[in-house]
């Protein structure tokens, strides 16, 4: 292995603790009511988001902490990553955790958990808005702008309606 893809364990151990160690023990020890309809199509959604948030986390995590030295919560990134799914929303990394964990409350039907997906959806917006967005609006000055210009901070396809939103504004202040 060259020495920018050496694995390294820190990156992976929050999501292991964040979507695996308390989401089971939630689901273990909190299980809920089985929410309403067929247990077949509850399996089906479950799985599906489980899979998709844990494809959009593991791709975020790799293109941000193992193909790039960033050391967690110490400074931005050396490059703006734009590819993968960081070219359809500003957040996969928060935004596959939501899913995954969404998708872990239906399959343990567990309220608990669906909470728990809640409180880390809060925790990563807010640390979105006041600690990586700052960081990355220094960092990369115009280059950052122009990202979030163009790619949506959380749901994909709303980029191009916010920027027509913001135009307005700026049009009707003029």
């Amino acid at each position: 292995m060259s020495r920018g893809r050496t694995l390294r364990a820190a990156p992976l151990l929050i999501p292991f603790v964040v979507a695996g160690l308390v989401p089971a023990a939630l689901g273990l020890w909190l299980p809920g009511p089985p929410p309403p309809g067929p247990g077949g199509l509850r399996v089906t959604a479950g799985l599906v988001l489980a899979l998709i948030g844990a494809w959009m986390n593991a791709d975020a995590v790799d293109r941000v902490y193992l193909r790039q030295p960033t050391p967690l919560g110490d400074r931005p990134p050396e490059r703006l990553v734009r590819s993968g799914w960081y070219g359809v929303i500003r957040n996969p990394m928060a935004a596959g955790m939501t899913l995954l964990l969404t998708g872990e409350a239906l399959l343990w039907s567990a309220t608990a958990v669906l909470v728990w997906a809640a409180f880390v959806l809060t925790v990563s917006c807010v640390t979105a808005v006041r600690v990586e967005e700052p960081g990355l609006r220094e960092t990369f000055a115009e280059q950052y702008a122009a990202y979030r210009r163009a790619v949506p901070g959380w749901i994909p396809g709303t980029a191009g309606a916010t920027g027509r939103r913001a135009a307005r504004r700026r049009a009707r202040t003029e």
